[in-house]
């Protein structure tokens, strides 16, 4: 899991931002194809790049919380994620954690993670961008 804390201008702009789940997906890097709750996208595993298929399987927000779960589809493996933000007035706080199933989990689960990390954190710093420098969503 990794977790961290970003400072935003407007609670209100974050959450009206957060609350669109096409926000999150215009974030996520590598995208080359949304339609609806599905996406497809160009990942790099270590030194290779690889299409995968996604779904949002979760979109809540519940006050002042925003919930997401997604599962991204690859080539032997499964990898779900799952963040919670929660809006405070300057600051959002995030989290997001991991799991990987699939018969090449384990082979890749450390590479796997690692860039599940650094996209999670480019999603986080794209959402915090938009939310500080726009008046709408």
């Amino acid at each position: 899991m990794i977790s961290g804390e970003e400072k935003i201008s407007s609670k209100e702009r974050a959450l009206q931002f957060l609350s669109n789940y096409e926000n999150l997906l215009k974030c996520t890097p590598g995208i080359s194809k949304i339609n609806d709750k599905e996406f497809y996208a160009t990942v790099k595993i270590g030194p290779i790049s690889v299409e995968v298929q996604g779904t949002i399987i979760e979109h809540k927000v519940d006050g002042n919380k925003v919930l997401d779960k997604i599962e991204v589809k690859g080539p032997g493996i499964v990898v779900t994620i799952s963040t919670t933000v929660t809006v405070e007035d300057h600051k959002i706080i995030w989290e997001a954690d991991y799991n990987l199933s699939g018969n090449l989990a384990k082979a890749l689960g450390n590479t796997v993670t690692k860039q599940a990390k650094e996209l999670t954190r480019q999603i986080i710093s794209c959402s915090v961008s938009a939310i500080n420098s726009s008046n709408n969503s």
